[in-house]
């Protein structure tokens, strides 16, 4: 039980100022670091914590978030459910670092009510080229599939219904080599990690990977810690909230 996660929305607006510090205090760590995933972080920090996003990114952004309110308000989803899909401003930080990244083939585990699902979709009909294979089960991805036509969005991304487990494996062949992935289903320690290293023979070098919730219980921090000591991760970036791993090769 989180007391701050029952009391306080995750789009208020001192919660975005928080964050919007936090990423600003977490750009002087990437200084040095010349890999195109930590440049790619490093800018879509900068320009969320700053407020600089571009103008074509703000329009899509501004449908998304419409979207949030409309789901929130006509499922009566209580604040502390609401935690389950990331804050509008990691949602903007997905955006940005999609946008910047310009993945060909990119996956998310977990769904959910489809919102991160559409941040980055966005990014990519943006770029004009990429595609999101996104694994949830069905009793979530109804709820997505009609949020991601309403938008707009269903055209870049694939939604595909069931346990993940069973689900995500036969497709991994398919969709590979994965540019970049999203992990926020599983948060536990043995889920998260078993996720990370079924996905990781399939990633392209140089790939991205988010993981959500690194810090929000201690099942979580140890995932992430595991995930740095992976032979294959040449560093990871944590930024509380979520962490990218960047995978060896490429410029890696």
């Amino acid at each position: 039980m989180n007391p701050l996660r029952d009391r306080v929305a995750p789009d208020s607006a001192a919660l975005a100022f928080a964050h919007r510090l936090l990423m600003a205090s977490a750009l002087p760590r990437l200084r040095g670091h010349h890999d195109r995933v930590s440049r790619a972080v490093a800018t879509a920090l900068r320009d969320v914590a700053t407020g600089r996003i571009p103008a074509d990114e703000r329009r899509w952004i501004e449908r998304i978030e419409t979207a949030r309110h409309a789901i929130a308000v006509g499922l009566e989803i209580p604040v502390a459910v609401r935690w389950m899909s990331l804050p509008p401003v990691w949602g903007r930080f997905l955006t940005r670092l999609t946008r910047e990244l310009a993945p060909a083939s990119a996956l998310e585990l977990g769904t959910g009510f489809g919102l991160s699902t559409a941040y980055q979709a966005a990014a990519l009909e943006l770029n004009g080229r990429g595609h999101i294979t996104s694994f949830d089960v069905e009793k979530m991805l109804e709820i997505a599939r009609p949020g991601l036509a309403e938008i707009g969005l269903d055209a870049r991304a694939e939604l595909v219904a069931g346990d993940i487990e069973e689900t995500m494996p036969p497709r991994l062949d398919g969709i590979a080599p994965i540019d970049y992935a999203l992990i926020d289903h599983d948060h536990t320690a043995a889920g998260t990690m078993a996720a990370f290293d079924r996905l990781f023979p399939h990633l392209a070098p140089g790939a991205a990977v988010v993981f959500d919730d690194i810090g929000w219980t201690e099942e979580m921090r140890r995932a992430w810690a595991a995930v740095g000591t992976r032979e294959g991760v040449a560093r990871t970036i944590g930024l509380r909230r979520v962490g990218v791993a960047v995978i060896a090769g490429g410029d890696a």
